[in-house]
């Protein structure tokens, strides 16, 4: 169990002591992996005790969703459903898919997949912590604008849950996998080129104004 604020403990200090730890932690991850760093190392780079660091998560593997859902936070969760229009479908999921790319390609988010790959064998606890912190939260949101642009008859869908399974799988493509293995990074021109062939696709399958209008973009000859 987390143990109990101290008396005379500010929220305004306990929340600056977890962005600490936080920031702390990310680093720790990116330049060393999972298994080798340790509550008494983010501690000390965080310049806390390490009670505090359990004071705020239990496990290590708490700690490293954190990392993740703090990393999603800040590359694609800055935004809501409810600030995009369904309306306005085609501009909309350009905006989701731009953000889903940012998010993925990052530098730490490219790293913290790398991390998952080599150790979550050794770490099995390890997969279901990134999955829940991170892309079943990013799933959770873009199935969320959906169901609400198939409320308003933007899109023609039967299960948003599967459509937003599918939009994401568009969106990441080669684009993703290629850039795990350090074989090429694309430039903004190869992104956009991306991000519109991603929504124009989708629409054609399940937009429900569009269907059938929309030609995917094509990108510079090879």
């Amino acid at each position: 169990m987390m143990s109990m604020p101290q008396p005379g403990t500010g929220r305004g200090e306990l929340r600056g002591k977890a962005e600490a730890i936080l920031a702390a932690a990310e680093t720790a991850f990116l330049a060393a992996g999972f298994g080798a760093v340790s509550m008494d190392a983010v501690a000390r780079r965080a310049g806390v005790s390490k009670a505090t660091v359990y004071a705020h998560f239990i496990r290590k593997e708490d700690l490293f969703g954190a990392v993740v859902a703090h990393l999603s936070e800040r590359r694609f969760h800055g935004f809501s459903a409810e600030a995009l229009d369904p309306r306005d479908i085609a501009p909309s999921l350009t905006t989701i898919a731009t953000r889903f790319l940012d998010l993925i390609l990052s530098p730490e988010a490219i790293a913290l997949n790398r991390i998952i790959i080599g150790e979550v064998s050794r770490f099995p606890a390890l997969g279901e912590v990134f999955w829940a912190s991170g892309p079943e939260q990013t799933r959770v949101q873009i199935e969320t604008f959906m169901r609400k642009a198939a409320a308003v008859g933007s899109l023609a869908l039967s299960d948003a849950r599967l459509a937003a399974e599918q939009f994401i799988a568009l969106a990441r493509g080669e684009i993703h996998l290629r850039s795990l293995l350090r074989l090429d990074y694309p430039d903004a021109a190869a992104l956009d080129v991306a991000v519109a062939n991603t929504v124009a696709t989708f629409l054609r399958a399940f937009g429900a104004a569009t269907r059938g209008r929309l030609t995917p973009s094509r990108g510079p000859d090879t």
